[in-house]
């Protein structure tokens, strides 16, 4: 059992690490081992994440007075706190993955840009796309006009070459 004195040093440490974060899912966990674990541990620290086990007391306190507080009423029974100040989407895929492997571990709760999403909606966040992706998408998205402009801009001098071409070849024969 902890005493007091640790648990506000562990709720201090807590309340540090989750400043500036903008995604956190609750994951309940009923069973994984220990090797497990590790797995995905060094999985998330891959993505700049990061995944911890916490007493429901610790984090009541780290979070009390915080945006994140609206998550006390779900610390209830075995959990597990994956977290991130980047790609959210990023990690919700690797852990929807994970527990696609290991159902030991489950979604129960997340927060995602200050609102609260049960289970069902913390796997519907996994199936957006990840950050990488929209900016492949958008910088395609704000090529594509350019591109239409230089073959337009071309199309008419390309005429005009093959016009002069085909005149160059009948004054030849």
């Amino acid at each position: 059992m902890l005493t007091r004195e640790r648990k506000n040093e562990q709720s201090q440490e807590l309340r540090e690490a989750l400043e500036g974060i903008s995604t956190l899912f609750i994951m309940e966990n009923r069973g994984l081992t220990v090797n497990e674990v590790n797995k995905l541990r060094s999985k998330i620290r891959e993505i700049d994440a990061r995944y911890k086990v916490y007493k429901n007391s610790v984090v009541r306190m780290a979070v009390q007075g915080t945006p994140l507080e609206v998550l006390s009423e779900h610390l209830l029974g075995p959990n597990a706190f994956a977290f991130t100040a980047g790609d959210g989407v990023a990690l919700a895929k690797l852990l929807r993955d994970f527990t696609k492997e290991n159902p030991a571990l489950t979604f129960k709760q997340a927060y995602l840009e200050g609102q609260v999403l049960d289970s069902s909606q913390a796997l519907q966040v996994a199936e957006l796309p990840t950050r990488e992706e929209l900016l492949t998408k958008l910088a395609y998205l704000l090529q594509s006009p350019m591109r239409r402009l230089v073959v337009a801009l071309n199309g008419p001098i390309q005429q005009l070459v093959s016009a002069l071409s085909q005149v160059a070849e009948k004054r030849e024969s």
